[in-house]
């Protein structure tokens, strides 16, 4: 997910390289298992909060309902 205000997005080239600890095989570095990482980020850093302003779909830029699916869809336990 790309979020930027107003048309150009300006990102500094040393956001943009991979730290070699993420090269991974093409068949395991997949959407899904990014995915899945981001909301099991947002998640601790939430304290396993989904909604509200202080929620991980706040944090996302999610609907609480569509992060509920996508943790259900990603089979993420949370605890």
């Amino acid at each position: 997910m790309i979020l930027s205000q107003g048309k150009d997005l300006r990102v500094p080239l040393s956001d943009l390289q991979v730290p070699l600890e993420a090269e991974t095989d093409d068949a395991t570095a997949t959407l899904e298992a990014m995915e899945r990482r981001e909301i099991q980020r947002a998640l601790g850093a939430c304290h396993g909060l989904i909604g509200g302003p202080d929620g991980a779909a706040a944090r996302l830029g999610l609907k609480r309902t569509t992060l509920d699916s996508r943790i259900k869809k990603l089979g993420i336990v949370r605890s």
